[in-house]
């Protein structure tokens, strides 16, 4: 991320790393759900590795959560992008430009994000993460909850980077948040290893044989 940022004002080519990252959380979604965002976005481990130890806020900003904002910053930065991959259209050193200006904007919103919020907030917002949000409703690993073993001490809700409550999430019915990075962060938190992620396959399986049972 960093290399883009600095180097694509020399090399503005490296500016199409930025649309395959995009094309990834996006394609991957309705198999993966967000799992490109919690685990191989380069922007998702700067927040993780390096924002997450500079500021710690536990709760999401209330905003952050808003549909519609969600929704408004996907419009109008998929419209400003489009737009200007128009004009850039015929030279891929200009359409690699365009992606270096959008990822160094846009980090640049997150990192004050992250200062004054959370450090995940513009995962919130980030619209290939909405689009992936869209697309990965109920798919790729879903948590599961032994819930006998379950102490409720919430302990998987203290390091989950969206700010989500695990436990809660796997011992109610129904998909795991659209919003669950299938980080692992709750599941290796647990101090009684009640939470666990499985596939979607294996959900459906358990599902069944305890509507037979």
């Amino acid at each position: 991320m960093v290399a883009v940022i600095v180097g694509g004002s020399f090399y503005p080519l490296l500016g199409l790393a930025v649309a395959v990252c995009f094309a990834a959380a996006i394609l991957s979604a309705p198999f993966l759900g967000r799992k490109w965002c919690g685990v191989w976005c380069p922007r998702g481990n700067f927040w993780d590795r390096i924002m997450s130890k500079v500021i710690r806020k536990p709760k999401m900003p209330a905003w952050a959560k808003s549909p519609a904002v969600r929704v408004g910053v996907l419009v109008v930065l998929m419209g400003a992008m489009t737009t200007q991959l128009v004009f850039a259209w015929g030279s891929w050193e200009a359409v690699g430009r365009v992606f270096v200006v959008l990822l160094t904007v846009t980090t640049a919103i997150g990192v004050f994000m992250a200062l004054t919020g959370h450090p995940r907030a513009w995962c919130k917002v980030c619209p290939a993460g909405t689009m992936a949000y869209w697309l990965g409703r109920g798919k790729g690993q879903q948590l599961q909850l032994d819930a006998p073993a379950c102490k409720d001490c919430a302990a998987c809700g203290t390091v989950c980077p969206m700010d989500l409550t695990p436990h809660e999430m796997a011992a109610a019915a129904g998909p795991t948040h659209a919003d669950c990075l299938k980080c692992s962060q709750c599941v290796n938190r647990c101090p009684v290893d009640a939470l666990c992620l499985v596939s979607v396959a294996k959900t459906d399986s358990a599902a069944e044989e305890g509507k037979a049972a």
